[in-house]
């Protein structure tokens, strides 16, 4: 008797155990994941601009010039990023931020207000021209990445993510070479930072986006390896 008694305590704390592991792991699981951007104190000019920029909205600007990375990220898919709701961000168009009502506002606020993580196929990276968020300067300009839910695809299926000049100096190794060469690969990436609605593109959806929804700026950029996530360098790029 005193066996049997033995054995079921065993089978009572095993049980017991892996209940509290599952819980924990559901907690873990749902929980906001901490920030493992690179952190420092924003500052209040950049080469000589602030963060709404010269000329154009400046609303908008602001938000792309975040210079401070999230305190939390949430793990996203692209086609998550995708189905964001917009439809009161439709109704403005290319307005002015400062034009908007408050419904337009409220949906903007409530995925801007977001850090996302997406893991996503990098399929698709350029450099983009003079524009008003970095002050029209000849030297300082984004780089565009488009990531998607599987390789070999057409970007309009993706999602923009952007690198800016701020970030890309906290940064030293984002160089567009070393992106161009992980496209060339059909590279499997993680791209941390700002969820941001872009209303300036509403004609590019379905031609060479999935969506205004962004992920503006970036604020770490990592590349599967080996089974490891790591942040990118030449040797990772496997420039040739």
């Amino acid at each position: 008797m005193k066996q049997q008694q033995k054995i079921l305590l065993v089978v009572g704390v095993v049980i017991a155990v892996m209940i509290v592991y599952l819980i924990v792991s559901k907690r873990t699981t749902d929980a906001p994941i901490p920030a493992t951007a690179l952190s420092v104190q924003a500052p209040t000019t950049f080469h000589g601009f602030g963060p709404e920029g010269t000329g154009g909205d400046p609303l908008l600007n602001k938000q792309k010039n975040r210079w401070s990375a999230p305190q939390s990220f949430r793990d996203v898919s692209v086609d998550d990023i995708l189905s964001f709701p917009h439809t009161e961000l439709d109704m403005v168009g290319k307005k002015y931020r400062s034009k908007w009502g408050s419904s337009a506002n409220n949906q903007l606020e409530q995925y801007e207000s977001q850090g996302v993580r997406v893991t996503g196929y990098l399929v698709a990276a350029k450099e983009s021209g003079p524009e008003s968020c970095n002050g029209h300067s000849d030297s300082l300009r984004d780089y565009h990445l488009w990531i998607t839910s599987s390789p070999n695809v057409n970007k309009n299926t993706g999602v923009i993510v952007e690198m800016t000049p701020y970030w890309k100096e906290q940064f030293p190794e984002w160089r567009l070479r070393y992106i161009q060469a992980l496209v060339r690969n059909n590279a499997k990436v993680r791209i941390s930072g700002w969820v941001m609605w872009d209303q300036e593109h509403p004609d590019e959806v379905g031609k060479s986006r999935g969506s205004q929804w962004e992920v503006h700026p970036v604020t770490l950029f990592e590349v599967q390896s080996g089974g490891s996530w790591r942040q990118l360098n030449g040797d990772l790029a496997e420039v040739r």
